[in-house]
């Protein structure tokens, strides 16, 4: 092993830019940093790999003056795209308003990761694949085979179903939480002679490559055993959106070629306020001063009028918290924020968590 400075005295006399003329012999950090590390009591000392050189020194000089014996282990620094990782940079962003604080979603700190709902086997995941995938591709994997999936409506259209018909109108539809696994339960949803689709599935003209609703085409409700045809529409005058289609069942007609999902009208649905999230930067490697100047306005996209299926998240959320007041799932040292552990899927949308009452 090379010979290690203890101390730096300086010989010219200049002003430290700390402590002035205060001092005049200052530890290096090859000798503090271990005997801090060793009289706070730290076990592990964490640091990123240019230190791995000083690990050396770091043990034998604890190991000779036999005090306590922290380990230093070096790490890659991990580097996300279309976000920070600089503490620095990160308090610019919360200091100036950009995002509401450390917790934002749009963000990646330990607590905004758990309000978003990500679970710990899904960073762990990453973790092990880390340069094989992304973090959202983790992520997705993970929550594909672990949460169940709920019918979510971004931006309600009225749907009426005029010839529903006695036989159907009321039925409650046994509907499985995940196709592939039997095991996630099933749930009730009421088929109502009035529901609601996402204004993206309908539009007042066909055309090639469109596969969704359309005045005088049929598609298929999910899990509803007839498909439906849009027969009319309703405008409003004053917007020109279309505020209620007005449609009728194909009891004898083909298997449609798509389906689309949907909400009842009453107590089977709930409006609620829904957040999705885009990346926080518009390029991938934000850096520089100039790095709040990336960042994208439009990141964040609130649906206040979103509709869900109301008995599917109460079975979902009991599920959730029962898993948790159990003791399954939730690891004690890390206690959940709020409502994150109820995960689930809103079909065709995105993967949603309910975190401060709001689902994000």
């Amino acid at each position: 092993m090379w010979d290690l400075a203890a101390y730096r005295i300086p010989q010219d006399r200049m002003p430290h830019f700390r402590t002035g003329h205060e001092w005049n012999i200052y530890p290096t950090y090859d000798f503090a940093h271990c005997l801090c590390d060793s009289l706070e009591g730290v076990t592990h000392s964490l640091c990123t790999t240019e230190f791995v050189l000083s690990r050396e020194s770091y043990e034998w000089l604890n190991r000779t003056l036999r005090v306590c014996e922290p380990m230093q282990r070096e790490y890659g620094r991990l580097s996300m795209t279309h976000t920070v990782m600089s503490k620095r940079k990160l308090r610019q962003l919360v200091d100036s308003g950009r995002v509401r604080g450390w917790d934002d979603l749009r963000l990646f700190t330990h607590n905004a990761l758990r309000r978003r709902g990500v679970p710990p086997g899904a960073i762990l995941a990453f973790i092990h694949d880390l340069g094989a995938a992304r973090f959202d591709q983790a992520v997705r994997s993970h929550l594909e085979t672990t949460v169940p999936r709920l019918m979510l409506v971004l931006t309600p259209l009225r749907v009426v179903i005029e010839d529903l018909g006695a036989d159907l109108e009321g039925r409650d539809l046994d509907v499985p939480f995940s196709p592939k696994d039997p095991s996630m339960g099933r749930r009730t949803l009421r088929l109502t002679k009035t529901v609601y689709i996402d204004q993206s599935d309908f539009r007042e003209e066909d055309s090639p490559g469109y596969f969704r609703l359309a005045p005088g085409k049929q598609v298929g409700l999910l899990n509803v055993p007839y498909p439906i045809q849009a027969t009319g529409f309703t405008k409003d005058r004053e917007t020109g959106g279309i505020t209620e289609v007005e449609a009728v069942l194909v009891r004898d007609g083909k298997k449609p070629k798509t389906y689309i999902h949907w909400v009842p009208e009453g107590e089977g649905s709930r409006t609620i306020e829904v957040r999705l999230y885009d990346p926080l930067f518009r390029t991938e490697s934000p850096g520089g001063d100039g790095f709040l100047d990336d960042v994208d306005p439009n990141s964040e996209t609130i649906y206040k009028s979103a509709m869900v299926e109301a008995d599917g998240f109460e079975a979902v959320k009991r599920r959730a918290l029962a898993k948790v007041e159990g003791g399954d799932g939730q690891d004690e040292e890390t206690p959940l924020l709020g409502l994150e552990c109820v995960r689930f899927q809103g079909m065709r949308v995105a993967y949603f968590t309910a975190p401060m009452n709001t689902w994000c």
